[in-house]
């Protein structure tokens, strides 16, 4: 293939106000017509690193598409040509390890290919390199491996994806796998039949396990063709009938063998592990469906605290309140001494939940808005505004959060338990926008 190159500059912040000094570095996911910006923001040094990559064309993709599935069989309401463009091709989150970034595609959807920029150089390679002979899609968020020495991934064929799309079939037959970061050779670790949509896979800190979840939503009765203004009573029905509930996967690399879980709130999508218990992870269920360029809240969400067992993965205590919409990201970490769960919650709060007895143990309002109100059809289009957050970012000693919102980073003080009075700019130039979530840095 051609080879193509990324092209990076620095954007200092290191003269706002009041920002305190804070050991963070995570990453920061931007589209332009150009191609992918992906931010690298280190609050220590008070600078952004922005990479801009080229997009890679998938010629085979969009006439796929188009012969195989039907319009209204896409699982959102958008042309051919936008699914594969916003979805297929959407830069959801870039992960980074040593000199090299990863950028994770396929925003509500699942990617084609995964890009990989060598930060030393800033040559982009293209994972795997014949890609475009066989078309696959992959999981929309990988992980490393605890040494940083691979990227793994869940992949499928495309074909089966429409298919099940078009209604031919219910599962794919998935391969579990992993790029070694030196190369980036492939290698296929695991094979089973289950269904696609894979949002995100993670490997145990002890190298044991991988897990892996879809990021599905269905209703069982259909939302009506009009607004929720226009036919209340269709959307009351559709409450009524619920959403399917989907499976986790957990693999026994040593045993060779996997496992499913079912959860029982819709929507399950991102996890994190413990950071000291390498058995313990994290799980949110999102309860929602998108709708029209929105999301649109079937009930609250939870976060659900699970642990691998020998051959079983248990829910083993969970999270949830009237107010609790959990959207795009989670994140434990420790602060004087207390592990906690810092979880974006919709439209205007950030939660932190006590680990051990999984309780709120914080709830912290960013700005005033009115509570979410279900009542009149038992769904409600979930309100966003300016100041709301779907990322959170803890520093590593835990003392502040660095929260993303469409007007810029803002700080929280753990031990003041205020917002700073300080906010560092997204610095997005016209015609490029945010996408996706942020990612927390674990290798230097």
């Amino acid at each position: 293939m051609k080879t193509m190159s990324a092209t990076c500059e620095t954007i200092p912040f290191d003269g706002i106000a009041n920002l305190p000094g804070i050991d963070l570095v995570f990453t920061a996911c931007r589209i332009a017509p150009s191609g992918y910006r992906v931010d690298v923001l280190d609050f220590s040094k008070k600078e952004i690193v922005r990479w801009a990559v080229p997009y890679t064309k998938v010629p085979g993709a969009l006439p796929a598409l188009k012969k195989t599935v039907p319009s209204d069989r896409l699982p959102l309401p958008l042309s051919h040509e936008s699914f594969v463009d916003d979805c297929l091709m959407g830069l959801h989150t870039a992960q980074l390890s040593g000199n090299k970034v990863i950028l994770c595609l396929g925003d509500f959807y699942n990617g084609l290919h995964v890009p990989v920029v060598n930060t030393d150089t800033g040559a982009v390679s293209v994972a795997p390199e014949n890609f475009a002979d066989t078309l696959m899609l992959y999981s929309s968020t990988g992980d490393f491996s605890p040494d940083g020495k691979f990227w793994f991934f869940v992949r499928w064929p495309f074909r089966e994806s429409l298919e099940i799309l078009a209604g031919a079939r219910q599962q794919a037959r998935c391969e579990i796998g992993r790029i070694r970061l030196s190369d980036l050779s492939c290698e296929i670790l695991y094979h089973m039949d289950g269904v696609d949509r894979i949002h995100q896979v993670s490997c145990s800190p002890d190298g044991r396990h991988l897990v892996f979840s879809p990021f599905r939503w269905e209703m069982n009765i259909p939302y009506p063709a009009a607004s929720p203004a226009d036919d209340p009573a269709g959307y009351r029905a559709s409450h009524e009938g619920g959403m399917k509930k989907d499976e986790l996967i957990t693999v026994d690399l040593e045993a060779g063998t996997h496992w499913r879980t079912v959860i029982p709130v819709p929507v399950p999508a991102h996890f994190e592990f413990d950071p000291a218990d390498p058995g313990v992870f994290y799980l949110s269920a999102h309860h929602f469906h998108p709708v029209r360029g929105n999301v649109m809240l079937e009930g609250p969400a939870s976060l659900f605290k699970m642990r691998i067992r020998a051959g079983e993965t248990v829910i083993e205590g969970g999270y949830s309140d009237d107010q609790f919409f959990r959207m795009s990201q989670h994140i434990p970490f420790t602060f004087e001494k207390r592990l906690l769960i810092a979880v974006t919650n919709l439209p205007n709060k950030i939660d932190l939940i006590d680990a051990e007895t999984m309780t709120l143990w914080r709830r912290i309002e960013l700005f005033p808005a009115p509570a979410v109100d279900r009542s009149r059809t038992g769904n409600v289009v979930c309100p966003v505004y300016p100041g709301s957050s779907f990322a959170v970012n803890p520093s590593r000693d835990g003392r502040f959060l660095v929260l993303e919102t469409s007007e810029g980073f803002i700080v929280y003080s753990l031990e003041e338990d205020r917002l700073v009075p300080a906010a560092v700019p997204r610095f997005l130039p016209e015609g490029v926008k945010g996408t996706g979530h942020t990612r927390l840095n674990k290798y230097t």
